[in-house]
């Protein structure tokens, strides 16, 4: 099935022996972000480890998308597993290079066969709350990677932490994959 169908920015899931297999449509953003988040830490609570992240279908990429890959491939390498991504564009690898965040991420510059398997659909994250703790959390990764991107979201990151610490403190556990029911269709 080629991207051509989805209009809407979404994930698409399959296990191929021991890899996990995401593709991603659209728009990787920060709507999508907690999706994936949650995507691959259920998957590492599963014992999965080995990740490939298909990027053919994808238009562009914010930065909590890619404060969130960057997250996730260190939560993979400390679990002994991998996580490449494929398929990247010229204008997805600058956006990349722009973070100075490339050389953090595993890419496979050669073509990688995407098969018609068992594919799961994960639909972007509705919770506000969960996209601004995603947001917040890749911003900081962003800096840790590259202190230059300080000055980038040094003030953004301080805004979010302001009205982070005024919600209330009894906050409902986060749902995963794909923040709640409303994430995951077949």
């Amino acid at each position: 099935m080629g991207g051509e169908g989805f209009t809407d920015s979404c994930l698409r899931v399959a296990l191929a022996d021991d890899t996990v297999l995401i593709q991603v449509f659209g728009l990787a953003n920060m709507f999508l972000a907690p999706t994936l988040q949650g995507f691959v830490e259920s998957e590492m609570d599963a014992g999965r480890v080995n990740f490939v992240i298909d990027m053919k279908y994808c238009q562009g990429m914010d930065s909590t998308f890619m404060g969130t890959f960057i997250g996730l491939s260190g939560m993979v390498k400390n679990r002994f597993g991998w996580l490449c991504l494929v398929n990247v564009s010229d204008d997805n690898r600058g956006l990349l290079k722009m973070l100075g965040v490339i050389h953090l991420i595993s890419i496979r510059d050669e073509p990688f066969p995407v098969g018609e398997g068992d594919f799961t659909t994960l639909h972007p994250c509705s919770d506000p709350l969960d996209r601004q703790r995603q947001i917040h959390s890749a911003h900081l990764v962003l800096v840790e990677a590259d202190p230059g991107n300080r000055l980038r979201f040094g003030s953004f990151i301080r805004a979010l932490e302001d009205e982070l610490s005024s919600l209330p403190k009894i906050i409902p556990p986060k749902a995963k994959p794909g923040c709640g029911s409303d994430g995951v269709s077949e």
